[in-house]
């Protein structure tokens, strides 16, 4: 498609998406055909929404109705047969086959060309370093952060700039649904049964978005862990809600690397007695300021991870007895190594950076490559396409 038409934030493609390799407008989604009458479900939205919504299928917004012909033209583009397996989800060990991924993403309001990144997004957190059944299960409010990179991140228009954590874009908002809708109906986590999250999160409902490689002065996520520039990946981090680090002042590297500190170094997260992964979300400003300082991706993780510290006193109120392993001289760090830091950047104008903790030690982020069946790398969600 032409890269000219794309506006990662306001999601303006679409149309064209939807529009390329369509033959007399088969992917629009408005078109009425017979087979939508094959009724899987009352094809009726408010009256689906509602009976959904009673038998907790549903996170208590409308859903789109899965029909027969909307969930077809999902499995085409998912490369595969409407009941290949992709994963197999806790807490109910619900197996995730690509008609029950469609049927999901058609609720939470997907198009079909999101198919894919779906699929792996599911596969990436069914494996085993994501402990997706922790994940799931904990009174903690982890939810799952779902971060795209490569050529497909800007085919599907993900937004990657302004208000990239917010509402406004359909690829994060609906993708990242996807993602919950098929944890509590494949899987089974539904509140207050499968997830037992004491208040649950904001997060639950969509985490998603894409890093904005364009206005990354260092090298980008996938690339960072071994995949080429060109390959498209999901990357999947188990991740308390984003906080933010307003830091306006500082000039110098290190004085805003100590903002981002001080806003992470709590008592109360998972990290300050579990240490483990963290997520740092820097706007282009703010990781201008850094690399323009002179420091690399390598530099910036050494020094969150030896500064980011919690007194003992205070990390030792959390749920897990505190290992005297993670106490260096009456304090806490919160990583484990500096690999722990992971460094993204995105976001629009403005010198914020945006913090979220992990869920200590009992999940890794995993990175999954966007292949098609064959093993090779897909460049458009087109090669998905039978």
């Amino acid at each position: 498609m032409n890269n000219k038409k794309v506006d990662n934030a306001c999601g303006c493609s679409i149309e064209d998406l939807l529009k390329e390799n369509a033959e007399d407008g088969e992917q629009r989604l408005c078109k009425a055909a017979e087979s939508d009458m094959e009724v899987y479900v009352d094809p009726d939205p408010e009256k689906l929404s509602y009976e959904f919504y009673m038998k907790k299928q549903t996170d208590g917004l409308p859903i789109i109705p899965p029909t027969g012909e909307r969930v077809r033209r999902f499995i085409e583009f998912s490369g595969k047969n409407r009941d290949d397996i992709i994963a197999v989800l806790p807490p109910r060990s619900g197996k995730a086959t690509v008609e029950k991924i469609a049927v999901n993403s058609i609720m939470a309001g997907c198009i079909p060309q999101f198919m894919p990144v779906i699929q792996h997004s599911i596969k990436a957190v069914s494996h085993p370093n994501f402990n997706l059944p922790g994940v799931t299960a904990t009174t903690h409010p982890v939810a799952v952060c779902t971060i795209l990179n490569g050529p497909i991140a800007g085919e599907i228009s993900i937004n990657s700039g302004a208000g990239c954590l917010g509402p406004g874009n359909i690829a994060n908002a609906t993708i990242g649904r996807a993602m919950r809708l098929c944890l509590i109906n494949i899987g089974g986590a539904v509140p207050g049964i499968g997830d037992h999250a004491t208040m649950g999160s904001p997060s639950k409902y969509s985490y998603c978005f894409g890093e904005a490689e364009n206005e990354n002065p260092w090298e980008p996520l996938h690339v960072e862990r071994g995949f080429k520039a060109d390959e498209s990946t999901v990357t999947v981090m188990g991740l308390d809600s984003p906080h933010n680090v307003n830091d306006h002042r500082s000039k110098t590297a290190e004085d805003l690397l100590d903002t981002i500190i001080d806003t992470a170094s709590v008592a109360g997260c998972n990290n300050s007695h579990v240490p483990g992964e963290m997520l740092v979300i820097m706007s282009p400003e703010h990781a201008k300021t850094v690399a323009d300082d002179g420091w690399n991706k390598k530099d910036i993780k050494k020094y969150i991870h030896e500064n980011a510290l919690v007194p003992v006193e205070l990390g030792d109120r959390g749920g897990r007895k505190l290992d005297p392993k993670w106490v260096t001289g009456g304090k806490v760090q919160i990583t484990r190594k500096p690999e722990d830091v992971v460094v993204v950047v995105a976001g629009g104008p403005g010198r914020h950076t945006m913090i979220a903790h992990g869920f200590g030690t009992s999940s890794e982020s995993v990175t999954e490559a966007m292949r098609l069946a064959d093993g090779t790398p897909a460049s458009s969600v087109f090669d998905f396409k039978k």
